[in-house]
């Protein structure tokens, strides 16, 4: 709805006095009244009533500083005897963000790329203090309550939000960017020139943890779709015009800007022995890149790598090592692409071992899936053949193998002997660790993208492209038989 009417209307005497007035009287009410008029189309909206009990709260995560949690991203918080018995029996309630689509239905246009990118919530959500948030390919970052699934704010930034909201102290850092390229960019790409990816307004965002509101924000020239890394009060990301940002997190000051050229797609930065760890597209390299003085450490790659291939994963990191996905040329017309899963020395970038995984079609969006690592094993799915597997960490020996039936993207999340893990079809499987047998598979609907799961005592919390947030009771999944 248009309001441009109201932009400093006025009697006609009023117009002759203002007449007499300075220009920027009259600019200053446009720019004020301009304010207005976006606050009421895009609302950042504020419901204290529906702020969580403040006992409750306090048995959940405390902050969140990287995407899924913690470097091996298994977000998995189990609860004490004490806490509420609803909470430790698992809560069950669906939020639906803005422009969301029935679950039960088709995606818009029937294409799940269009849908994802219009109002999906792809990566996965954050959970602190009894508040799930969550960022929406709208634009918006909601704060729900984690017991309840009711709304307490939603903050709008401008473009995508692709990021796992980061939540330290008081304050909520949430990274906003596309998939896109502009006709002149694309131009630059087809000659062989270096290019940007992300039009439009590509910002961190501070807000207030309690009500969204804006504390500063820092714009960089490509998109920012990763989720930072926060470290002693520094974000570090990567982004689409191929630089590695430290921001400080108080302020939002640029601390350095490291010049790596490889724009960087969904690649959230991994922190361990000094460095941070991210993949980076045209050229497709993996870097390690030292977090006081932004030098590259390190850098490698492999043959053959498709597209955003390298660039897509975001790595796991533990004992010294950093797990990456990457998707190569497979040499079979029919089944062109694969992934392959690489570990590497964090120290040096030394590829310890590697696994290529079964060839398939050339996944339409996101082409890796997240790796996941716990008690010395890696979790690991293929967007190409749906096959989801499980790894010694330090070998590479594959201990066992699922076929899922459609892409997998997103990581685990694995407590008491059994993994969790969201994929396509709309499904949500529960398998058991030790041997790769499923024991339950529970149909939600729509689809879920790089969506890793949360965790919190009985209740797992997950995002979907359809524009939805569950919570779910783990009981749920784990009884709902092996069968979709």
């Amino acid at each position: 709805m248009r309001h441009t009417n109201r932009i400093c209307s006025t009697t006609l005497a009023a117009a002759l006095a203002i007449a007499a007035f300075p220009l920027a009287v009259c600019g200053a009410a446009f720019a004020q009244t301009s304010h207005d008029l976006v606050a009421q189309e895009f609302p950042d909206q504020y419901e204290p009533g529906n702020l969580p009990d403040s006992h409750v709260a306090s048995f959940y995560p405390k902050e969140w500083k990287t995407y899924a949690s913690v470097a091996g991203r298994n977000p998995v918080f189990p609860l004490p005897p004490t806490a509420p018995k609803e909470l430790r029996d698992g809560v069950r309630w669906a939020f639906a963000g803005a422009g969301a689509i029935p679950l039960d239905g088709p995606p818009l246009d029937g294409d799940f790329k269009t849908t994802a990118y219009g109002i999906g919530m792809p990566v996965g959500v954050s959970v602190v203090k009894g508040v799930v948030y969550a960022g929406d390919d709208n634009g918006y970052t909601y704060a729900l309550n984690a017991a309840t699934g009711k709304m307490i704010w939603a903050h709008y930034g401008w473009n995508m939000n692709m990021s796992n909201p980061l939540v330290d102290g008081d304050r909520v850092f949430v990274s906003t960017g596309n998939a896109y390229f502009n006709y002149a960019k694309t131009m630059e790409y087809v000659k062989g020139r270096r290019t940007v990816r992300g039009p439009g307004l590509n910002t961190i965002y501070a807000l207030d943890r309690k009500t969204g509101k804006e504390i500063w924000a820092y714009h960089t020239p490509g998109e920012i779709m990763p989720t930072p890394v926060d470290l002693d009060g520094f974000l570090y990301v990567g982004t689409g015009d191929g630089h590695v940002y430290k921001v400080d997190a108080n302020d939002g000051k640029l601390i350095w800007k490291t010049d790596i050229q490889s724009f960087v797609s969904m690649s959230s930065p991994v922190a361990g022995d000094g460095n941070i760890f991210l993949g980076g597209t045209y050229p497709n390299y993996f870097y390690a890149v030292n977090r006081q003085t932004g030098k590259v450490a390190w850098k490698t790659t492999i043959p053959g790598l498709v597209a955003t291939g390298i660039s897509d994963c975001t790595p796991a990191y533990a004992a010294g090592i950093v797990v990456q996905e990457a998707t190569i040329e497979s040499g079979d017309p029919n089944d062109p692409v694969a992934n392959v899963l690489l570990a590497m020395d964090a120290a040096t970038g030394k590829i310890l071992w590697q696994y290529r995984m079964a060839n398939g079609p050339v996944p339409p969006a996101m082409k890796t899936a997240t790796p996941m690592i716990d008690s010395g094993v890696v979790y690991e799915g293929s967007p190409v053949s749906g096959n989801y597997h499980a790894f010694d960490l330090k070998t590479g020996r594959l201990l066992w193998t699922v076929h899922l039936g459609s892409s997998i993207r997103a990581g685990a999340a694995v407590l008491n002997g059994v993994a969790y893990i969201p994929y396509h079809l709309g499904d949500i499987a529960a398998i058991r660790v030790s041997d790769g047998t499923v024991l339950g598979k529970l149909h939600i609907g729509g689809s879920f993208g790089p969506s890793s799961p949360v965790i919190v005592g009985g209740t797992l919390y997950v995002s979907n492209i359809y524009g939805w947030v569950n919570a779910i009771p783990l009981t749920e999944i784990a009884n709902a038989g092996a069968k979709h």
